[in-house]
């Protein structure tokens, strides 16, 4: 059995500042497409619900970007 490493606070950012925060890697309307498409691209296990809110764990999201490269 693997070790999760901790999530801080920092780590998760709403999903919505994902465009904001990384200009370089989406496009707001590719981060539109990304987000409904999450459970077909591998991005799936970067989101995290809490109450109604939807966040992205950006150190996940990372792993998830470098594993596509990787495929």
């Amino acid at each position: 059995m693997q070790d999760q490493p901790a999530v801080t606070l920092t780590d998760l950012v709403p999903y919505q500042s994902v465009p904001d925060k990384f200009p370089h890697l989406y496009s707001r309307k590719s981060w539109q497409w990304a987000v409904k498409q999450r459970q077909h691209n591998g991005l799936a296990k970067a989101f995290r619900k809490v109450g109604k809110q939807l966040f992205v764990n950006t150190q996940v999201l990372a792993e998830c970007i470098d594993s596509q490269l990787a495929d």
